[in-house]
C-alpha cells in the first residue's frame, strides 16, 4: 500500500509566500511523514495481524510489516520487496476477485495443519511437523485423518489430536493491512502537523 503526497499548483505559490519558512514546512511535512508511517506499520502490526484477522501464524508476517520513505513526499506501509514472506504477504491484502487461493503440498500427499493444544494462544504451532512429535500416530475418523497422541500410557487414555491432514485448503485473504492503515491515518497527519507546528512556533 502506496501513500503519496502531492503538491497541487498552489505549492509553489505558497513556498514563496511564506519566503524561507516555506521550504522547512514541507521538510517538516516531509518528515512528519516518514515518521507517520512507521508509526503507522506499527500499528498495523500489533492491533491488525492479530487472531481476529489471522487465525494461526508464526509471527513473520507481522514483523515483516514496515513503513519506509523512499522518495521526498512520498511514504509506504507494506512487506518490504524480497521478504521472506512474499510468497504469504497476500493474506493481508483485500483482493476479492482472487480469492479464494488453493493451497496443495508441495511434496507428499497431505497438508499437515496444526490443530488443538499444538497451538499457543497466539496461534503459534508448537510441533511444526507431525514427525516432530514423539509416540504420535494417525487417526482417520472417517471424514478427517488427524495426527496426534495419547495423554497416558493405556489404550484408554485419550487421544490428543495435533494436526489435521488435508490434500488442499482454501484461503482467502483477510484486510488486514487496508483496513489498519485506514484506522491509523491519524498517525500520518499527527506526526506531519506536529512537525509543522515547530516551525510555525
Amino acid at each position: 500500500m502506496r501513500f503519496v503526497l502531492e503538491m497541487d499548483k498552489s505549492y509553489n505559490e505558497t513556498v514563496a509566500f511564506f519566503g524561507g519558512a516555506g521550504k522547512k514546512i514541507a521538510d517538516a511535512a516531509d518528515d512528519g511523514l516518514a515518521e507517520g508511517v512507521k508509526v503507522t506499520a506499527n500499528h498495523v502490526a500489533e492491533n491488525f495481524v492479530s487472531g481476529q484477522y489471522l487465525g494461526v501464524r508464526t509471527g513473520d508476517l507481522r514483523k515483516a510489516i514496515d513503513g519506509w520513505h523512499p522518495e521526498r513526499f512520498e511514504g509506504v506501509i507494506g512487506i518490504m520487496p524480497n521478504s521472506k514472506v512474499d510468497d504469504y504477504a497476500w493474506l493481508l491484502g483485500d483482493n476479492p476477485q482472487n480469492q479464494p487461493k488453493t493451497i496443495r503440498p508441495k511434496t507428499g500427499k497431505y497438508l499437515a495443519i496444526p490443530i488443538g493444544e499444538n497451538l499457543t494462544a497466539s496461534g503459534v504451532a508448537k510441533f511444526v511437523s507431525p514427525r516432530d512429535v514423539p509416540d504420535g500416530f494417525f487417526v482417520n475418523t472417517g471424514d478427517q485423518l488427524l495426527f496426534g497422541y495419547r495423554k497416558g500410557k493405556t489404550e484408554r487414555a485419550k487421544f490428543r489430536p495435533l494436526f489435521v491432514l488435508k490434500k488442499e485448503v482454501q484461503i482467502y485473504d483477510t484486510g488486514a493491512l487496508p483496513d489498519g492503515v485506514e484506522d491509523g491515518l491519524h498517525f500520518i497527519t499527527d506526526a506531519m502537523n506536529t512537525r509543522i507546528d515547530r516551525v510555525l512556533n
